[in-house]
């Protein structure tokens, strides 16, 4: 709830005017209580009771909803000066439905003011199975808005909820689906407080890109309107078979209701299961996990090399399933070439229909022999969705022409390793002149103290390069060691990459940066690699550490935190600096309990 301590002190003065403008007015104007109502409906369908009063501070009664189905209620105040008059409007309303038809009749509202009673009409509402009239108010002038919008088929419920839709609950391994996360709200929203999102346990995750501002739109469940802000979308691929849980959001919202009050509400949705079957055996001997539908290509740059020449071969995968996942195809370059290992590049696109797109693998050969050289076609194995079978796919064998002869006497490749040859020297005993004198020559520095002193200072030298040496081999031989010391610095660099990116206003980098800096700080401190690095796993690997939950808490809250903050919209979103003060508090606070 806002507090008047939350409120500049302009506002609070004019916030003053205000209610001593409205308590004078309410005195110098009639009470009147009114109540509003569609004259007929249709059964089963949710429509909305207004009550109104013209004064501030007046206690408003409830109504007698005997008979209806009840959904839940909202208040609105409004204040207008026109000419100087001023105008005061509080009004409840109730959502509700008339189960079947018939007449349903609701006794008059009453209000206490000043000591006295005042009473609304009552109300006649007539429910039809096929009403020929749209709900047309009874009094007042006024009509309630028709929704065009469709009935909408959610899995929550109440005044606030999460809603999370799958587009497949029984899929196979490595079958992608298509997620999306969203809020129904009958509250005014006005910031996302705090957010707990599931860890996807046994799924590979990837975000399908959508609008950084979420765009509220009006929507219809069972008769009854709410406003629905999309959070965001995920494409899941399960990595193993049998049933798989999506555990619940839990979101907290603030949300203003009446004039100055603020609520923190929570919003949460319920788990969903993903049946995941297995793929059938037998698999191709070739299969390397792809499902989907594929087609596959090899090119050469060129059809005839010279010996020694370089020659680019392309193998290019094409399709949509899980492409980004499965294994490379395999390519059997002939020994006649030296083959270096392959640089791969992609052209993948995430959308509501999965993942699709290229990737393309490039190998480098060296002609090391000549003649006609035949590549073999390649072949790729995948599971067919369709047809629920295994296919394989193959391409083109490619004949490659090697020109040149090697010299017997150069240099002989052979498997890409070089053989020199030997060649025998001869050689001659050559006359030894006689008759000569060898003479010592002394040297005063050699076999001097300095000289020896010297020799100790460099052997001492050599031996502690020597021992430095060897234990920086012993430290960098552990990789992850060497992470692991340097993870709390690795973080700080991230971190301030970020810090750039919020003084430019880069939203988006700025939460990138932060991400990058928190993940992969567990992923070098806890040793763990990337694709094992879950909230589930890191608390677990952090309990085993010794690490309190004191600092493990602010930690996972942070990150959950900046992943939703990622994509909340800018009406919604925190200040950048607040996010980038709780990252590094989250780092330092972490840095000081984890034991090594």
């Amino acid at each position: 709830m806002v507090t008047f301590n939350s409120i500049p002190m302009n506002r609070l003065i004019v916030a003053i005017t205000l209610l001593t403008g409205i308590i004078s007015a309410a005195y110098g104007q009639d009470v009147a209580v009114t109540a509003n109502a569609p004259s007929t409906v249709k059964s089963g369908q949710a429509f909305r009771i207004e009550y109104t009063i013209n004064v501030q501070g007046a206690q408003l009664g409830q109504p007698d909803l005997t008979g209806f189905d009840y959904y839940g209620a909202s208040t609105s105040q409004s204040v207008s000066i026109v000419n100087g008059s001023m105008t005061v409007k509080y009004s409840v309303y109730y959502t509700v439905s008339a189960p079947k038809s018939g007449t349903y009749k609701i006794p008059p509202v009453t209000a206490e003011y000043n000591g006295k009673t005042y009473k609304s009409r009552e109300l006649v509402i007539v429910a039809q199975d096929n009403p020929q009239q749209n709900q047309a108010q009874n009094q007042g002038g006024s009509q309630n808005q028709q929704q065009s919008q469709a009935e909408e088929q959610v899995s929550g419920s109440g005044n606030l909820f999460i809603d999370v839709n799958v587009n497949k609950k029984e899929v196979y391994v490595g079958q992608h689906i298509v997620l999306s996360a969203g809020f129904y709200s009958r509250y005014n929203i006005q910031e996302i407080a705090d957010t707990k999102l599931p860890s996807y346990n046994g799924f590979w995750v990837k975000e399908i890109s959508t609008p950084s501002r979420i765009t509220l739109q009006q929507k219809l469940i069972n008769g009854v309107p709410y406003s629905y802000g999309l959070l965001h979308k995920k494409v899941l691929i399960p990595q193993r078979a049998g049933e798989l849980v999506i555990e619940p959001y839990s979101i907290d919202f603030i949300t203003r209701e009446g004039f100055w009050d603020s609520y923190k509400r929570t919003g949460k949705s319920t788990a969903k299961t993903i049946k995941v079957k297995q793929l059938p055996s037998p698999k191709p001997d070739n299969f390397g996990g792809a499902v989907g539908s594929f087609n596959i290509s090899m090119t050469a740059d060129k059809e005839e090399v010279k010996l020694d020449d370089p020659l680019t071969i392309k193998v290019t995968l094409t399709g949509n399933g899980n492409i980004q996942l499965c294994e490379a195809p395999k390519v059997d370059i002939p020994s006649a070439f030296e083959a270096f290992p392959p640089k791969s590049a992609e052209n993948i696109k995430t959308d509501d229909n999965g993942m699709s797109g290229t990737r393309t693998f490039s190998y480098v050969a060296i002609a090391r022999q000549p003649g006609e050289i035949t590549i073999p076609a390649v072949k790729f194995s995948y599971f067919d969705l369709a047809s629920k079978s295994y296919k394989t796919v193959s391409t083109n064998e490619l004949t490659i022409k090697i020109t040149g002869e090697r010299d017997s006497t150069a240099t002989a490749f052979t498997g890409g390793v070089i053989k020199s040859d030997v060649e025998n020297l001869g050689s001659d005993i050559r006359f030894i002149k006689q008759g000569f004198e060898l003479k010592s020559k002394k040297f005063g520095f050699f076999n001097s103290f300095e000289f020896w002193m010297i020799i100790l200072v460099l052997a001492l030298a050599f031996t502690a390069v020597i021992l430095l040496r060897l234990q920086q081999i012993k430290n960098n031989a552990n990789l992850a060691a060497v992470k692991n010391r340097k993870a709390g610095r690795t973080s700080r660099k991230r971190l301030k990459k970020a810090a750039e990116y919020m003084t430019q206003n880069k939203k988006d980098e700025f939460y990138e940066e932060v991400l990058n800096a928190l993940w992969g700080y567990l992923g070098d401190k806890l040793e763990m690699p990337a694709s094992e690095l879950t909230r589930d796993n890191v608390v677990d690997k952090l309990g085993d550490k010794g690490v309190s939950m004191d600092a493990v808490e602010p930690f996972v809250n942070t990150l959950n935190d900046c992943e939703f903050e990622r994509y909340a919209p800018s009406g919604l979103a925190r200040p950048l600096q607040d996010m980038y003060t709780r990252a590094a508090e989250a780092i330092e606070q972490m840095e000081n309990n984890i034991k090594n």
